[in-house]
Order: structure tokens, then C-alpha cells, then sequence
């Protein structure tokens, strides 16, 4: 997995020093769809599963357990199975595995059943809203890595609801 601090030098390495993606690759090691990647986006991305891992143990009773926890839902709320109890019905049942599995499973299927997070998306007249922040970089002063704070603001504006960002190094 690449750094932030590895995705600052490499965007650094492009975009101000002018080199080219295969000098970089060189340079820092990283093949070229991860140089690509990291120029397009400033942010490390999060790692995302492609397929669901089998459970050998756990798999034959996921349908069993969801049935358990909807009935919970139509129960009033001091009824409700918890993750323990769940365990306990579905060991009698036959489940031969742990109980900190079945708690995980239910801990995730309860998150996907909740409602989603409602957002309200923020508009505001160009100078009248400012996002600032404050975070440190490694940079290369003088001909020796640095590590310097660094301000950054950035000014909404409303047509895009993309802003400019200005930075300074303190």
C-alpha cells in the first residue's frame, strides 16, 4: 500500500520537478499504473474487497441468521436478540464455529441495514465560505528533507462545487 508522504513526492516528482512517469517509476520503485494513480488522485484510495470471502463455517447459517434479525426488528426494543443471543440459537442449531464470528457478522449486517447518512449538499456566494487546515509535509530544502507545517484554505465555488485551494509553507 502506498503512503500519502510517497503520493506527495510522486505528485511533487510530476507535476513541479516535470519528470516523467517512467522516471519516477524508477526512482521510487512503484510500477506506472500506481505513479498514474497516484498523480489523479491526491488521496491514498481505500482498499476495496473485489469478491466476498468464503465461510465455510459461518455461510450455511448467514440466511438463518438474517431471518433472526429481522424478526428482532418487529420486536419492541429491550426484545431484541443480541449478537450473543443469536450466537447461542444458531449453536444450538448445529453452528460449530465462534462466537466472535457470528458477533462480526451481525455487527455488519445490522450497519448495511441501517438507514443511510442524509446530506445536505452546502452552497455558498463565492467569498462568503472558507475551508482551512493545517497539516505537515516532508519536503527538500537546501538539499535536505524537511519536515514543515503547512496551511492550506480553500474557497468554494458555488457553479462546480469544486473550490481553488491556496497553500503556503510556514
Amino acid at each position: 500500500m502506498i503512503k500519502v508522504e510517497e503520493i506527495e513526492t510522486i505528485r511533487r516528482a510530476y507535476f513541479i520537478e516535470g519528470l516523467s512517469i517512467r522516471e519516477i517509476s524508477r526512482r521510487f520503485s512503484h510500477c506506472r499504473r500506481t505513479i498514474r494513480k497516484a498523480i489523479q488522485h491526491a488521496e491514498a484510495s481505500r482498499y476495496t474487497q473485489k469478491k466476498p470471502r468464503p465461510a465455510p463455517v459461518l455461510g450455511p447459517y448467514h440466511g438463518r441468521i438474517d431471518q433472526l434479525l429481522k424478526e428482532s426488528e418487529l420486536q419492541p426494543r429491550k426484545q431484541r436478540y443480541t449478537a450473543r443471543r443469536i450466537y447461542r440459537l444458531i449453536r444450538d442449531e448445529g453452528f460449530q464455529g465462534g462466537e466472535s464470528t457470528v458477533r462480526h457478522y451481525v455487527g455488519q449486517r445490522r450497519r448495511a441495514m441501517r438507514r443511510p447518512a442524509a446530506y445536505l449538499p452546502l452552497e455558498f456566494d463565492p467569498g462568503q465560505d472558507a475551508q482551512m487546515d493545517w497539516y505537515e509535509a516532508i519536503v527538500e530544502m537546501a538539499g535536505e528533507r524537511q519536515t514543515v507545517q503547512l496551511f492550506v484554505m480553500r474557497l468554494p465555488v458555488q457553479a462546480t462545487g469544486q473550490g481553488t485551494t491556496r497553500g503556503s509553507v510556514l
